[in-house]
């Protein structure tokens, strides 16, 4: 195993090298400046995430906001359809090959750093785009959405199951860059979207101790409107109640003008609760920790915001700290499983917030000339709450402890 370390002290670069086993070998080199310093370290450390390293730290003795793990995921591909085990200690990510003809999913150590591939989409006449990936409750199984296909994989034998499938423009009217695949927070109930403008609920509790087993349906409901379309949808932790959205504007445009409604269902008595209208198109959506909360970041990627499930009205946003055209700019969100922290996707980083001031913590922020995640799309956080995950379009997933 290789191992390489860089630093920087002042004007000083300093870049050590060495594998399992032998005495590190240092090299220190005298820039200009500090500033110089700090690019070379930035142009380096690129270098280094793009040939395979991983920057690691033991997150048990680490302080908050202090880095973990970074890591390029393969194929120079963008770090969005990933998952972070319930337990902490392993991603699972989707990436497309080049042109997205081909697609692979891997598994990474959050420890080590070290990359798994365990299942590789053959390149067809037709692109394969993974949309999502998520872990059972387990960590033993992962669900993964591929074009218009939700499928349940087994690392452990290989198989593959198909959840839910549809053909876009044929059979249904969902666009599966929106319409994913969610779980509640005991990753028991499962969200899908299915031939025919269904959209299914399953419950994979029993699932879960057999990858052969029937799972059972607990939901089903047609998504037809009169001129509205189902632009996406997402469970509650609760499992109780679910949110779609559909909007009369066009199927693939965040920025259309058109009315955008939210209904949001009781499940279990299988009964719309409440419509809630919105005057901007979610790019997602989804619900605080409590169920109390409608939380959704808008078109153009801003907010987030909340609604309140019992009212319907706008509750907070995230003003943007220098416009008044728009809200701040947000590509991603994740609440902590005790809904005191909210981690919400920017440009570079991830803002933690704290849920009820909504206040930020600067340690989060990324070191000046760091692109860090780019646009970050997602967001993880662990079931104990002590790590947030973020990846986005430079192709890295970042996870610091909380």
């Amino acid at each position: 195993m290789k191992f390489y370390r860089i630093a920087v002290e002042g004007s000083r670069l300093i870049r050590s090298a060495w594998t399992e086993g032998r005495r590190p070998r240092e090299t220190v080199t005298e820039c200009a400046s500090e500033h110089e310093a700090e690019l070379k370290f930035e142009e380096l450390r690129w270098k280094k995430l793009r040939e395979g390293f991983a920057c690691i730290a033991d997150a048990a003795q680490s302080a908050r906001g202090t880095v973990v793990l970074d890591v390029k995921v393969p194929n120079r591909c963008s770090a969005q359809a990933f998952d972070l085990s319930p337990d902490g200690r392993t991603i699972a990510v989707g990436t497309m090959l080049k042109d997205a003809y081909g697609a692979e999913i891997h598994l990474i150590d959050v420890g080590t750093g070290h990359r798994r591939l365990i299942h590789a989409e053959p390149v067809g006449k037709r692109q394969t785009f993974v949309h999502a990936v998520h872990f059972d409750a387990g960590g033993e199984h992962i669900v993964y959405a591929l074009n218009e296909e939700t499928r349940l994989f087994d690392p452990a034998s290989g198989q593959t199951r198909i959840l839910a499938q549809y053909r876009e423009f044929q059979d249904a009217d969902f666009n599966p860059f929106r319409a994913r695949p969610s779980w509640d927070a005991a990753r028991r109930r499962l969200l899908l979207f299915d031939t025919g403008d269904r959209v299914r609920i399953l419950d994979a509790l029993d699932a879960l101790d057999a990858f052969d087993q029937d799972w059972n349906e607990v939901f089903a409901t047609s998504t037809e409107r009169p001129a509205m379309r189902c632009w996406a949808g997402a469970l509650s932790p609760s499992g109780k109640l679910m949110a779609l959205c559909f909007t009369k504007g066009s199927r693939y445009k965040e920025d259309d003008p058109e009315v955008t409604e939210v209904e949001i269902w009781d499940i279990d008595r299988d009964a719309v609760l409440r419509r809630i209208p919105m005057d901007r198109k979610p790019h997602a959506i989804g619900f605080d920790p409590a169920d109390t909360l409608l939380v959704a970041n808008p078109e153009s990627a801003e907010g987030p915001c909340a609604y309140s499930l019992e009212t319907g009205e706008l509750v907070w946003h995230f003003p943007h700290p220098y416009r008044t055209d728009r809200w701040a700019t947000c590509y991603g969100w994740a609440y902590s499983p005790d809904g005191a922290t909210l981690a919400i996707g920017r440009r570079r980083d991830t803002d933690i917030v704290d849920a009820a001031t909504r206040h930020s913590d600067p340690i989060f922020r990324c070191r000046p000339g760091d692109l860090g995640t780019g646009r970050t799309y997602t967001v993880r956080i662990s079931a104990d709450g002590t790590l947030v995950a973020s990846g986005g379009d430079t192709g890295r997933i970042i996870v610091r402890k909380l």
